[in-house]
C-alpha cells in the first residue's frame, strides 16, 4: 500500500465516524500525520532506517557566503528581519543542480553524511531545503528576509528541493524532448518517491513552524511567477507533486496561477489545471 493509500484509508474511516472533523483539510492533515507515524513505526520494526531526516541548523547560519554574494538582505551591516505579520506565504524552487558531497566536508561533520549534506543548505539562499537523499533542513531564521524569490521575498518563506528538474515532462505524443529543452544545464534529474516526500516533510514544517512564529501563511508560489530567469522553477513534477498532490488537499495552501511580480510568468496550463498562460 502506498503513502497515499493509506492516507485515503484513514479518511474514509474517519468518515464513518459520528462525529468527523468538519474540515475536509482538517481531515486529510490528520490523515497524513496518522501515516507519518504508522510509516515510520512500520520501518523501525523491520529494522530500516526512518526517514525524511530533519536538521535545524539555523544557530550555524552565519551569513557569510562563498564568493562574497549576500543570500539575506543586508542594512546597515544588519541582517533585516520582517514582521512575522508579513509573511504569507511560501516559494518552491529546484536547485538545478544535484547536490554531492566532498571527504573533506563529512570529515567536517565528524563522518556523519546527513549532516554534511544538510549543512550544504547553509550556503543557498532559503529558510528550508530538501535534499533527495531524504535530509530536510532549515538553515536561515524564518524572520529574515532572504534573497530567494526576488519581489516576493518580503512575504514568503524560500524551499528549495535538490535536482535539476525538467520545467515540462515529456510528451510521448510528439518527437520533440519537452524535458531536455526546459531543464537547465544537462539532463534532467528523476524525480523519486523520496525526494517528493522530503519536500512535503520540508515543506509541511515550514507551515507549521511559520504559523507558530505569527505568520499567516496560507499560500504557495512558484519562483517563476517573480522571475523571467527561472521559468523552469522548480517545473511541472515538482509542482503536480508537492503543490498540487500536497500543499493544497493537505495543508490548506492556495495557489494563485495568474498572480505575476516584476518580470515572472504565470503558471503555465501544462503545470497546473488552473493555469491561464503557456510555458
Amino acid at each position: 500500500m502506498t503513502r497515499d493509500q493509506l492516507e485515503a484509508a484513514i479518511v474514509a474511516e474517519l468518515e464513518e465516524r459520528p462525529k468527523p472533523p468538519a474540515e475536509l483539510r482538517d481531515r486529510l492533515s490528520f490523515a497524513a500525520a496518522v501515516a507519518d507515524r504508522l510509516r515510520l513505526a512500520t520501518k523501525e520494526a523491520a529494522g530500516e532506517v526512518a526517514g525524511p531526516v530533519f536538521y535545524d541548523l539555523r544557530r550555524e547560519q552565519d551569513y557569510r557566503y562563498p564568493g562574497g554574494k549576500p543570500k539575506a538582505r543586508i542594512r546597515g551591516g544588519q541582517v533585516v528581519r520582517r514582521s512575522p505579520r508579513d509573511v504569507d506565504g511560501i516559494v518552491l524552487h529546484q536547485t538545478a543542480v544535484e547536490y554531492g558531497l566532498t571527504q573533506r566536508q563529512v570529515d567536517a561533520a565528524g563522518g556523519d553524511k546527513r549532516l554534511a549534506l544538510a549543512r550544504r543548505g547553509l550556503d543557498v539562499a532559503c529558510h528550508a531545503i530538501a535534499f533527495r537523499s531524504g535530509v530536510y533542513a532549515a538553515t536561515h531564521p524564518l524572520e529574515v528576509h532572504v534573497n530567494h524569490g526576488n519581489g516576493l521575498n518580503p512575504r514568503s518563506l524560500g524551499l528549495e528541493v535538490d535536482g535539476r528538474y525538467a520545467g515540462l515532462e515529456d510528451d510521448p505524443a510528439t518527437a520533440a524532448r519537452e524535458d531536455l529543452k526546459t531543464t537547465w544545464g544537462g539532463s534532467p534529474t528523476a524525480l523519486s518517491e523520496l525526494t517528493v516526500e522530503t519536500a512535503r516533510a520540508a515543506l509541511r514544517w515550514l507551515v507549521e513552524a511559520g504559523r507558530a512564529a505569527g505568520m499567516p501563511i496560507s499560500k504557495i508560489w512558484a519562483h517563476r511567477q517573480s522571475s523571467a530567469t527561472r521559468r523552469s522553477d522548480p517545473g511541472e513534477a515538482l509542482w503536480r507533486a508537492v503543490v498540487l498532490d500536497y500543499a493544497v488537499p493537505v495543508l490548506g495552501l492556495v495557489t494563485e496561477p495568474e498572480l505575476v511580480v516584476g518580470d515572472g510568468r504565470a503558471i503555465p496550463r501544462a503545470w497546473d489545471p488552473a493555469g491561464r498562460a503557456g510555458y
